[in-house]
């Protein structure tokens, strides 16, 4: 017919939208059914729907893909603790029903090696909202087929939520990203005078310093608050592309 569409028109692609709350975090209770241990959390999903995060008591920082995620679940389709004494610890000093306060997150490569991310909500409806728009960046269909460009946007913010407590970023996370090109990264590096695996070598003379009563070198990390545009410009160099 003359004034027919394709299908691709009638579709319309959603760009990805992240909510002030998910960027601001709350608080949870994370907790595993292989442990009587719960952990108070907050968590986050950074601004450009990449990645969760979240920060326990130690301050140490984990990162779950959202485009590993499969499915998102809450209220009664949700996974419920089996152990008693779990179940108790969970729902000390809450408001509302437990078994509406939970949430579980199905993620993995692919739909036969998945594992759950299991948590708990403070009220029910941050539980009901953090399971829809957790799986609405999870489905996005722009966000699954993203552009080289967003590919590489997404591997600096994981290496800017990757931070030590002291806000640095390990450089064997760099390598990690990039491994199957070593050589070019470390090349990438050094033009932008930042660390690279050469440099490891003065380091392990600092490490003999140091056992003489010596200062140690600080190249193990690079600061990320001062050299911010120091990493920006290594992904420039590193493959060839605009700012980030």
């Amino acid at each position: 017919m003359a004034g027919a569409q394709p299908g691709v028109h009638a579709l319309q692609l959603k760009p990805v939208c992240v909510s002030d709350s998910l960027k601001k975090g709350t608080k949870f209770v994370k907790w595993d059914d292989d442990s009587t241990i719960v952990t108070p959390i907050i968590l986050r999903t950074d601004p450009q729907g990449f990645f969760f995060y979240w920060t326990d008591q130690n301050k140490e920082t984990e990162l779950l893909d959202l485009s590993l995620v499969k499915d998102a679940r809450c209220g009664r389709h949700a996974k419920a603790p089996k152990d008693p004494k779990l179940r108790e610890l969970l729902d000390v000093g809450n408001i509302g029903r437990l078994e509406q306060r939970m949430i579980t997150v199905v993620y993995g490569p692919d739909l036969v090696n998945i594992s759950h991310l299991n948590l708990v909500a403070f009220q029910e409806e941050v539980a009901k909202e953090w399971t829809n728009e957790v799986f609405s960046l999870a489905t996005n269909l722009l966000a699954q087929n993203m552009s080289r460009d967003a590919f590489l946007e997404k591997a600096y913010t994981k290496l800017k939520l990757q931070v030590t407590p002291e806000g640095r970023i390990p450089l064997k996370n760099i390598y990690r990203l990039f491994s199957a090109d070593r050589k070019r990264v470390e090349t990438a590096l050094e033009a932008c005078s930042l660390p690279s695996s050469r440099v490891e070598k003065v380091n392990e003379t600092a490490k003999t310093e140091q056992s003489c009563g010596k200062t140690p070198s600080k190249h193990f990390h690079l600061h990320f608050i001062k050299q911010n545009k120091m990493l920006q410009c290594f992904f420039v160099r590193c493959f060839a592309l605009g700012k980030i």
